[in-house]
């Protein structure tokens, strides 16, 4: 689907003076797909057919994000976001969920993980912000207060789609993804709201949690494409030894977008982490794979 599409789909709830849109398909137990930056919800589009098939499927924009609330004046930091969510699941009146996280978005699951453990049935980290790993030199400078000054929406945009297509995929994305991930920043509102948003990016936020990341107990994947130049490996492995029972999913030939480089893949380490005994298959994606083990632990 385009991205026009997938946001017909979204719906809204409110959160006090803040309210978020989401998608909410699929009958089953609760999967939450937590996206990162600059991207929105429409990142899972190309698994949600398959994975709505067997789940409940809810993926939030995150707040500042996507079409979520976008006004100025709140914390959009991995804490305050990981809170949000929390709100967010009671409102939905779901109680836990498997929750898979990308980018900061796996920072956001951490704090679930770690600060809300009751809402956390099963984690997966996907090529996840960790430790003092980020942020990315891109986003230090996006999150310069001068930015909104300086450029336009519009040009914003076109630095942006031109890293997009460049760096984080190991193969070709399909035509208008790109587009369609940045196509809420393409506004005024948008861009001031992205910039925002980069200036929330705080390592301490993931520093915090390390003393308690080998206390957690809820099932753990780990999945990784070992091939990103933005997030490497190494940060994968470090938190798979990290997490009791963690596993490592190294996803060959794939870049940081991932679930876009080797979907089958992705989706077979899903499916292993979420005991799905039926596994639908993904429609009008190639199949590029090569076999993908699960690994305890690091290979260092």
């Amino acid at each position: 689907m385009n991205w026009r599409e997938y946001q017909a789909r979204q719906r809204v709830v409110e959160l006090g003076h803040r309210f978020i849109s989401y998608v909410d398909e699929g009958r089953g137990a609760p999967l939450v797909l937590l996206h990162g930056i600059p991207t929105w919800g429409f990142l899972w589009s190309g698994l949600l057919p398959a994975l709505s098939m067997t789940h409940r499927v809810l993926i939030p924009d995150l707040l500042g994000y996507g079409y979520s609330d976008r006004r100025e004046g709140f914390d959009r930091s991995i804490a305050r976001q990981a809170e949000a969510l929390d709100a967010w699941m009671d409102r939905l009146g779901v109680g836990d969920a498997a929750v898979v996280g990308h980018d900061i978005g796996g920072g956001i699951a951490q704090h679930l993980a770690i600060r809300f453990p009751r809402r956390v049935s099963r984690l997966c980290l996907m090529n996840s912000v960790s430790y003092d790993a980020w942020p990315l030199e891109l986003m230090v400078q996006l999150g310069h207060p001068g930015v909104v000054r300086r450029l336009s929406a519009p040009s914003l945009q076109r630095l942006l789609k031109v890293v997009l297509k460049r760096k984080p995929f190991a193969t070709a994305p399909p035509d208008g993804l790109v587009d369609g991930l940045l196509a809420p920043y393409g506004t005024e509102v948008g861009k001031t709201s992205l910039v925002r948003n980069a200036v929330a990016l705080d390592t301490n936020q993931t520093q915090e949690l390390v003393p308690r990341l080998p206390h957690m107990a809820v099932p753990t994947r780990v999945v990784w494409g070992v091939d990103d130049d933005i997030l490497p490996v190494k940060w994968g492995e470090r938190l798979a030894w990290e997490i009791p029972g963690a596993k490592l999913v190294r996803v060959e030939h794939a870049k940081h977008f991932l679930m876009w480089d080797q979907p089958h893949a992705v989706m077979t380490a899903l499916y292993e982490l979420l005991g799905t005994e039926e596994r639908p298959q993904l429609e009008g994606t190639e199949h590029r794979d090569v076999e993908v083990p699960s690994l305890q632990g690091p290979l260092i």
